[in-house]
């Protein structure tokens, strides 16, 4: 990648999304290579990154990139036809992220055969690939090239090119991606010698433990004060509105709202059992495997 030292904004914070979503599919890959050869692959990380390239990439990246692309071809006839194949090819990338996300989806449950899978998602990842080289060696600069001071900040007024929080690499993730994120970070741990990996996948997998139900907590905690805020909010605007049948209408109202915020306790609930227990097959995995090497 690119260095981002003294580059417009704008390109800054795209050639940093190229890096993440570079890990992304690196870590893809990985995936596809252990299935490709009878290893266990996380059939959750596959899908999950399939829904970041879906509901991030496709939904925020690739629309700013062209927004970019579109007002330097105003500007230079010559970067018109470069900039049409590339957006055209973001239109080409949206789709075959949603055939992969269903292929995916579908080998999850029996219904596809893993083979199918790792053709389809290197070839993804390959044309991905090729077409972040693309921008960052033939694009990117000839963009900055044409594109003066003024433009840059009368594109950065554009609300349709202020950043997006990352769902994955922001400082909130979002539920959907936890054992994505989870699995980067494993992935960027340096790696430690045998004699002592039947310890350290103990100790992981306490960490792992430890951190899904840090983050169950916060999650709670952010719905129990949604929903305070919600019922105080609503209380007053009942009052407010009809003072005479007030209480009996707050009572209504703060039991629907109990429900509702019940439904999402569990639910966090639900899920970081999930994790939990996936952590401890996966140890068990691991130790089965050490034992028989």
């Amino acid at each position: 990648m690119k260095d981002t030292h003294a580059k417009p904004p704008l390109i800054a914070t795209l050639l940093a999304e190229h890096v993440h979503l570079s890990r992304i599919t690196e870590l893809m890959a990985a995936q596809l290579d252990a299935l490709a050869n009878g290893a266990a692959a996380d059939s959750h990380v596959l899908y999950e990154t399939m829904s970041y390239m879906v509901n991030w990439a496709d939904r925020y990246h690739h629309p700013r990139e062209d927004l970019i692309y579109g007002r330097a071809a105003e500007l230079d006839r010559q970067l018109a036809d470069d900039v049409d194949s590339l957006q055209r090819q973001h239109d080409a990338m949206a789709g075959k992220a949603q055939a992969l996300q269903q292929l995916i989806a579908e080998w999850r449950h029996g219904g596809i055969d893993s083979e199918s899978v790792v053709i389809a998602g290197r070839s993804y990842i390959d044309h991905s690939l090729a077409h972040m080289r693309s921008e960052e060696e033939l694009v990117f600069p000839r963009i900055e090239s044409v594109l003066t001071a003024a433009d840059w900040r009368e594109l950065e007024l554009d609300d349709r090119l202020r950043p997006a929080s990352d769902p994955v690499f922001g400082p909130r993730i979002d539920r959907e991606f936890r054992n994505l994120r989870r699995k980067l970070r494993r992935g960027a741990r340096r790696r430690i010698e045998e004699g002592v990996l039947a310890e350290w996948t103990g100790l992981e997998a306490v960490l792992e433990s430890l951190e899904i139900l840090g983050s169950a907590n916060h999650s709670a905690a952010q719905a129990t004060t949604e929903a305070l805020r919600t019922s105080l909010g609503e209380s007053l605007r009942i009052l407010r509105e009809t003072p005479l049948t007030a209480a009996p209408r707050c009572v209504i109202n703060n039991t629907r709202v109990a429900g509702r915020w019940l439904e999402t306790v569990a639910g966090i609930a639900r899920d970081a059992a999930a994790d939990l227990s996936r952590i401890s097959r996966e140890r068990r995995r691991q130790l089965e495997k050490l034992k028989s090497a």
